[in-house]
């Protein structure tokens, strides 16, 4: 089971929008280093799940599923491991049902970023 530290974040004054900052460097657990962690520096920001507006009420980006979504992100954008996209991505799939996401919440954002991830995969 993977643990979550206490993130702490700002709202991020960078001029966008529902982006927040990382604001004290956090190590993380993550089997898919052969250290068994990750670190996430303070001032990396994160919009958490890129979820538009008019569908928080289904898949809110905020509460249950903010730690998940900023260790995905990290991996997604600077890759510090050497994973597959769908490794990093099954990763995430656990940290949400470790995180007490409900189940058709967990399984409908995994299917959208196996579907679309692909393009901030290769973008990033």
């Amino acid at each position: 089971m993977t643990n979550y530290p206490d993130i702490r974040l700002r709202k991020y004054q960078g001029g966008k929008p529902d982006w927040w900052e990382v604001t004290d460097r956090v190590k993380v657990r993550c089997r898919l280093t052969p250290y068994g962690r990750i670190l996430i520096p303070h001032g990396y920001t994160t919009d958490f799940a890129s979820v538009p507006q008019m569908f928080w009420w289904l898949v809110p980006p905020h509460g249950k599923t903010s730690s998940a979504c900023i260790v995905h992100d990290y991996l997604y954008e600077h890759k510090p491991v050497k994973a597959t996209r769908k490794e990093v991505d099954l990763f995430w799939l656990d940290l949400l049902k470790n995180s007490g996401v409900k189940p058709w919440q967990v399984w409908l954002m995994y299917g959208y970023v196996r579907a679309l991830g692909w393009y901030n995969w290769r973008k990033l």
